[in-house]
């Protein structure tokens, strides 16, 4: 099941205030060729590093500088953060995460990506930019009772910022 929503920028300022909206609107890219490299270009300089499965990847601006931050799980279930700058494609940081409360998770979700039961999260990408002409700048799996999914959030043809819902228990055939 799909869903898709277009952020209206006067209701989302309503609901979350001015400030949270602003510190969200600085992390979207103004327009889809605004950075040099993309975000599943970031996330595959990220797997190539670390040689983990990613499950999460977003854009963001820090010191002026934008970068992606991509989280992936290694071959045990470990949390893995990886930043790759949006420009060059250059790995600033590579460190593995210390709390590893979610590792049984981590490694159930990593088995059912390898054995396809779920979708990999660049499909959920190609999936949604293929779907709404964009492209994505923010890509979170979520798990809502069992039903495993990502919400993906990029920038249409028109500039619009659209978010979507990619069901990740019923992988596209091929």
């Amino acid at each position: 099941m799909k869903k898709s929503n277009v952020f209206k920028p006067a209701a989302v300022a309503l609901v979350f205030g001015m400030t949270a909206f602003t510190a969200y609107a600085s992390d979207a890219p103004k327009s889809m060729n605004e950075d040099a490299v993309s975000l599943l270009q970031a996330v595959e300089i990220a797997k190539n590093s670390t040689g983990a499965t990613p499950f999460e990847a977003e854009r963001d601006v820090e010191m002026g500088q934008a970068i992606y931050e991509i989280e992936l799980i290694g071959k045990n279930g470990e949390e893995i953060h990886s930043v790759i700058n949006a420009q060059t494609g250059e790995v600033i940081l590579t460190q593995q995460r210390r709390d590893q409360d979610d590792q049984l998770e981590n490694a159930l979700w990593l088995s059912g990506v390898n054995g396809g039961k779920y979708l990999s999260l660049e499909s959920a990408v190609q999936q949604a930019e293929a779907e709404f002409g964009g492209k994505a700048w923010s890509v979170a799996m979520e798990d809502d009772h069992n039903n495993v999914s990502y919400e993906v959030e990029m920038l249409n043809a028109n500039g619009k910022r659209v978010e979507t819902e990619i069901n990740a228990m019923a992988p596209v055939k091929s």
